[in-house]
């Protein structure tokens, strides 16, 4: 039997070649060889639908199954798919053909797991996916050459069309053929995916497939059915279909069974039509029922809805797969084609369509075991289709789960989408859940960046929970909105859910954290007299979450281990992650070394989930440990770790730029604050408290008291920041010597002796209280509490394995017993480190300046005048960085690229030339110039590999050699920069006689100073 091509027929292959197909299999098959033998590209085959482009696709790759990997993928015009639902069909392809062991040695990235929907976070930017992917393949290509079929271009998702440019673009020397099918009849101007298949057409080798010729159509007509009619029905036929395949043969079956052929006239929907009136009744109603439930669908779902018996439909469609309009797969049966579908879903009413769906969604919820069967989204899709045959709170609840799914399987577009419709679904008495429901969509709509209009949601949301008369409702709205906008709106709404809830109007002169923590504390009340374990879990993180500081971390301890409590009743894995992580920070906060253990088994944990989110969580985890315990360039990996899952999720990207900030502090360094903290979701507090810490590492004492006025004034929501704000007062009080503000601190700081300062959920660890204390004390000439202090925060931080703390505070405890430095002379020049501070004297002027790496790198340069020191070596002399060694050791190799952008271009150039060349050659049948111009072709290819990362990139020599000169020289401007401020003087001397660059060097003159150094 002939391959023909059915609309969305995956091919019936038993001979070489499709019927009439000759040259464009030929075509195709000689793309396919070259990818065996040295590299791929893209090709596109088009035509109408039922032209035979799948079944062309389908005769080559068999043709060549046992030359390359196959993967197939096709798209599905459905609002269920998920985004790149043809990436996910070709990866899971691929991870079945491999095997778990091949498909991990692949390692493939987070951002590929997370396609794979084993993860609820947020989704990874584009570029991470794209990349990821591709990388993916590209090593699965070094294994064996791949042919990637992605079938019906027309129907697929925007993500998986702009995955495929990405990737064709990044696969240029690799062995990866991307074949693609779509209907260019379809693509018109107007088509949503027009613009975004241009480039794909500009760069494809091009594969049209018209109309079957009358010989073609004969012996297609000879295959359908067993005969051919004479030569002028033939050329009727011709005539009539233009030769589609799909059209020929429905008008051949119409034919032998005594109708004439003119009942193809009408076009293909009229001939599936006839066809499917040639069935038996029982048979159409079957395949009716069956256009319910989508493309695929599954005999025992349709048994439950419908209330048949399983046997009687199985055999029913088996009749079917007889007739060709569907076909049997292991677990699930196919519609050949949508079209077929369509025809048949079309013959229904909107009432009665209605009514199926809303049967199929009855039939899941009765027996939950079929829900495995499907996707959420599908579940939701026939919920909200069924309109009001289905009773609101069943739709509702589907459409809900889908959201959630949506949002957990990186899809945000999709969650706002079922939340929408959850909500559009509520009847008035579904007050509550409409509510919580406006605020799950207020919260996908706000994290795409739509910010008033997410404002306008919430504010529906607080209206109506106002309206209800419930301070249960309300409280949980006012508690989820922003907290950062409309305080005064917000504060009002706290007040009257807290009368509510206790009875009687709260307390004038109420702070706003003060009304929150009374509010949460009578919400708590009726939630456990309520017994709602919701509820409960809502108080308990919402106090969570209002309760941080010194003194808070037993309370807080308390909370987790309750919500631990609930996980084990309830199941909700999420909930135990997140209780797991912040119980290592409350253990930590408190001074408990059990803190190590508990990370280790929330890192298990989340490890062994499918959330990419948990696995970046883990991730963060370790680098704050990593930061606390001075293992830094770990903290640096872990934090890049994280960094591949923040992209787009704008909350999480700002969380992993205070980690380095966070790093860059911990290193003794003075961070610049870049615009992602000064524009930070976290708020105005948190930039100015990296503001004003900054400023106070760099000696610039007015811009930190310009951070102190600007945070005076403001209420600090929910204590979050109250430990960071704390040291940065007890850094700025110190600097001062302001010994009121000293003597305040200590007060405040002194009951919670024995704790660590912690802030931000814990991704800030300021050391312990003790080492703060001793600092203050000594600061107020108390030197022997200062040694106490000290003393006791080396030992805390010992019991914590906290390493650098344990150090400063020695340190310091070791500079109280030091006496004070002479005072420089009028004329005597100083350059010296005195512990952690620099004393810099010169033309009569003294000034005082934080350590930085610039002031130790001036440091040897003074002590060596006239003697050029490399910028490699001073990046490696440098005690804290880590790496310095090896950035010196690559350094002294050059830094220029192996191949330049202009000889790349030339390779192409000359690479698309040979391709010509050998495709003329081979049509001409010259095979010695062939075999020449390939092997001319492959060795240029070679070269190219050796030139070139993954993806074409070109590798270089000796980036580090520029790293070295560039962070030497940057860091000893910056040092004089901060010197000029406060002794400009010095900086003009400085500037001067220092000259910077890949070798730096001190030459004063003859008037120079005599350093003490």
């Amino acid at each position: 039997m002939a391959v023909v091509g059915g609309v969305g027929d995956t091919g019936r292959v038993t001979e070489s070649l499709l019927i009439g197909r000759a040259h464009q299999s030929a075509a195709l098959r000689t793309t396919v060889e070259r990818t065996v033998a040295s590299h791929g590209g893209l090709a596109l085959i088009t035509g109408e639908a039922g032209i035979g482009k799948t079944a062309l696709v389908t005769d080559v790759a068999a043709a060549h199954r046992g030359d390359l990997t196959v993967l197939f993928a096709t798209s599905w015009e459905s609002e269920a798919v998920p985004e790149h639902w043809l990436w996910i069909q070709v990866l899971r392809s691929l991870r079945a053909r491999l095997g778990d062991e091949d498909w991990r040695a692949l390692h493939p990235a987070p951002a590929v797991d997370a396609l794979l929907g084993r993860g609820d976070g947020a989704p990874p930017a584009d570029f991470e996916l794209h990349d990821a992917v591709t990388q993916l393949l590209i090593g699965a290509s070094q294994r064996g050459p791949l042919l990637i079929v992605l079938d019906d271009l027309h129907f697929a998702d925007s993500g998986s069309i702009e995955l495929l440019k990405f990737a064709c673009q990044h696969t240029f020397f690799e062995r990866i053929l991307f074949v693609g099918t779509y209907r260019d009849s379809e693509i018109d101007p107007g088509h949503r995916l027009r613009a975004r298949m241009l480039p794909l057409v500009a760069k494809a080798t091009m594969i049209g497939l018209d109309g079957l010729d009358e010989d073609g159509v004969a012996a297609l007509v000879r295959s359908t059915v067993g005969d051919a009619p004479d030569a002028a029905t033939v050329a009727e036929i011709t005539r009539r279909t233009g030769g589609n395949p799909f059209f020929v043969e429905q008008t051949a079956r119409l034919w032998a069974s005594g109708q004439p052929v003119d009942a193809t006239t009408a076009g293909m929907r009229d001939a599936l039509q006839r066809r499917i009136d040639q069935l038996p009744r029982p048979l159409v109603r079957m395949l009716t029922l069956a256009s319910i439930g989508g493309r695929e669908f599954h005999a025992a779902v349709m048994s439950q809805a419908s209330g048949l018996d399983l046997h009687e439909i199985e055999g029913a469609l088996d009749a079917a797969c007889q007739t060709r309009l569907v076909r049997r797969e292991p677990d699930r049966y196919v519609f050949v084609h949508d079209l077929v579908r369509e025809t048949l879903y079309n013959t229904m009413s909107g009432a009665e369509a209605a009514h199926h769906h809303g049967c199929v969604v009855r039939a899941l919820v009765a027996d939950e075991s079929l829900q495995k069967l499907m996707l959420t989204t599908e579940i939701a899709h026939h919920a909200w289709l069924a309109g009001d045959d289905l009773d609101p709170e069943t739709a509702v609840e589907f459409l809900a789960r889908a959201g959630v799914e949506s949002n957990s399987c990186l899809s945000i577009g999709g969650a706002e989408k079922y939340y929408r419709r959850a909500v559009e679904r509520c009847t008035p008495a579904m007050r509550r859940r409409r509510v919580l429901l406006r605020l799950d969509l207020a919260g996908a709509v706000r994290w795409l960046g739509r910010e008033d209009e997410a404002r306008r949601i919430y504010d529906l949301a607080l209206d109506e929970a106002e309206e209800s008369g419930d301070p249960m409702l309300l409280t949980r709205a006012v508690m989820d909105v922003p907290q950062d906008q409309r305080l005064d709106e917000l504060a009002r709404l706290k007040a009257d859910a807290l009368e509510g809830l206790a009875g009687k109007a709260p307390e004038p002169g109420l702070d706003h954290d003060e009304l929150t923590r009374k509010l949460l504390l009578q919400y708590m009340v009726a939630a456990r007299r309520s017994g709602s374990d919701e509820d409960i879990s809502f108080g308990l993180w919402a106090t969570h979450a209002s309760n941080w500081g010194p003194g808070t971390a037993a309370q807080r301890q308390s909370i987790v281990e309750e919500l631990t409590e609930i996980t084990r009743r309830t199941g909700d894995m999420e909930m135990r992650l997140l209780a797991s992580s912040l119980r290592w920070v409350v253990l930590l906060e408190q001074g408990d070394p059990a803190y190590r253990g508990q990370l280790a088994e929330f890192c298990a944990l989340a490890e062994n989930s499918d959330s990419e989110r948990w696995h970046g969580g883990a991730h963060i985890d370790r680098a704050i440990v990593a930061m606390l315990q001075g293992r830094y360039d770990e903290a640096a990996d872990h934090i890049e770790h994280s960094h591949y899952m923040a992209e787009g999720d704008r909350s999480y990207t700002d969380l992993v730029n205070h980690l380095r900030w966070e790093l860059q502090l911990a290193r003794g360094e003075a961070p610049e604050l870049a615009p992602d903290h000064v524009n930070s979701s976290f708020g105005v507090w948190h930039a100015d408290l990296l503001s004003g810490i900054t400023a106070l590492q760099r000696g610039e004492i007015d811009r930190a008291r310009r951070v102190r006025d600007r945070l005076e004034p403001e209420a600090d929501l929910y204590g979050s920041w109250e430990s960071l704000r704390l040291r940065f007062a007890s850094e700025l009080a110190v600097a001062e010597g302001d010994a009121e503000a000293v003597a305040r601190l200590r007060e405040r700081l002194a009951p919670h002796e024995g704790e660590w300062l912690v802030a931000m959920w814990g991704t800030s660890i300021s050391g312990p209280v003790s080492h703060w204390l001793g600092t203050l004390a000594a600061a107020a000439g108390d030197t022997g509490r200062a040694a106490a202090h000290f003393k006791a925060a080396a030992e805390q931080a010992d019991l914590l394995d906290a390493a650098p703390w344990a150090e400063i505070a020695r340190a310091a405890a070791a500079e109280l017993a030091v006496p004070p430095a002479p005072q420089a002379t009028a004329n005597g020049a100083v350059f010296r480190r005195e512990g952690s501070t620099w004393t810099l004297a010169y033309a009569g002027r003294v000034v005082h300046l934080p350590h930085t790496k610039g002031l130790a790198d001036l440091h040897r340069l003074l002590s060596q005048p006239g003697v050029e020191a490399a910028a490699a070596d001073l990046l490696a002399g440098y005690s804290g960085d880590h790496g310095g060694e090896t950035v010196a050791a690559d350094a002294r190799l050059g830094g220029d690229d192996l191949l330049d952008p202009e000889a790349r271009a030339r390779y192409r150039e000359h690479l698309e030339t040979l391709d010509e060349q050998i495709d003329t050659a081979a049509a001409l049948g010259d095979d010695a110039r062939t075999a020449a111009l390939d092997a001319e072709r492959q060795a240029l290819i070679d070269h190219l590999k050796a030139a070139t990362g993954l993806g074409g990139r070109s590798r270089r020599l000796g980036d580090n050699h520029e790293r070295a000169r560039k962070s030497v020289t940057n860091r000893i401007r910056n040092t004089l920069k901060k010197i000029e401020d406060g002794h400009p003087a010095l900086a003009d001397h400085l500037k001067a006689a220092v000259a910077t660059g890949a070798a730096c060097v001190y030459r004063p003159g003859a008037d120079a100073p005599d350093w003490r150094l």
